[in-house]
């Protein structure tokens, strides 16, 4: 089962790091072409290159993940959570972002993409592909599809939660990111398991990235802490507060949605 398991998970991160790789290639060969045929010493810009290859990657990786019946997609996608349990969610991951963030701050880790965010930030394609086509995609890899299937065939459902976040933390890559993927991802994966839907954690992660990208065009920095925060010690009690405001919030999420069964299933899945 371990192995099985284990080879799945491989499988799914290799067609993502396929489509990835290939669509990289492919318009750094278009742009290549389009060079020598005009001449012109730059015809794409390497931000737009890799902005247009973000967003196609994602959309092949969608689409390979419904054709092949790696998720199955139903018209109670968008009805099958209660208003109330939506709302609480998004309240759980917007403290979660901001509690996550400041912790990260403090910690000295290197950030070697935020020039790429930056840059990334200017292209309209780029914009679209970092809010909004990356969360979906990456819902759908690490939680609908990698999650999914570990909570499944595994007794312990916390088993799915922490690797599909462990794994979502480690593809970042950036060290600044790692550890707030993980937890981040940890928190998602939870809410996922509970309301066994994809629709609260991609509102979500839509939020995270749309914070992110708002934050580097307004204040030209991610770094929320930087922007909000001036004093360690002031912010201590805030955090304690958001930390506690957390806790209850997915107390009360948990006590309200029915049990979840076993063996795990999406709501839309019954």
């Amino acid at each position: 089962m371990i192995k099985e398991n284990a080879w799945f998970v491989c499988k799914v991160l290799l067609w993502y790091f396929f489509y990835q790789l290939s669509c990289t290639f492919g318009f750094s060969l278009l742009d290549d072409a389009a060079r020598l045929i005009s001449g012109k010493e730059i015809y794409f810009s390497e931000n737009g290159v890799l902005a247009a290859s973000l967003f196609l990657s994602a959309l092949l990786t969608i689409w390979h993940l419904l054709t092949f019946g790696y998720m199955k997609f139903s018209p109670r996608f968008f009805t099958e959570v209660p208003a109330k349990a939506l709302f609480r969610s998004t309240a759980i991951i917007f403290g979660s972002m901001y509690l996550f963030n400041v912790i990260m701050s403090w910690l000295p880790l290197p950030d070697i993409m935020e020039q790429t965010f930056m840059e990334l930030s200017d292209e309209p394609l780029g914009v679209l592909s970092m809010a909004l086509i990356a969360p979906v995609v990456e819902e759908m890899i690490f939680r609908g599809t990698i999650q999914g299937y570990l909570m499944r065939h595994c007794k312990n459902p916390w088993t799915g939660i922490i690797v599909s976040a462990l794994i979502f933390g480690a593809i970042h890559m950036n060290p600044q990111q790692v550890l707030y993927a993980f937890l981040l991802g940890t928190v998602f994966g939870w809410i996922y398991y509970r309301t066994r839907s994809l629709l609260p954690v991609i509102v979500g992660h839509v939020l995270n990235n749309s914070v992110a990208v708002v934050s580097m065009k307004i204040w030209g920095t991610e770094d929320i802490e930087a922007i909000t925060a001036s004093d360690t010690m002031t912010m201590l009690p805030m955090l304690l507060i958001i930390a506690v405001g957390i806790a209850s919030l997915a107390l009360k999420l948990n006590r309200e949605l029915p049990e979840a069964p076993r063996p795990w299933s999406e709501v839309n899945e019954e």
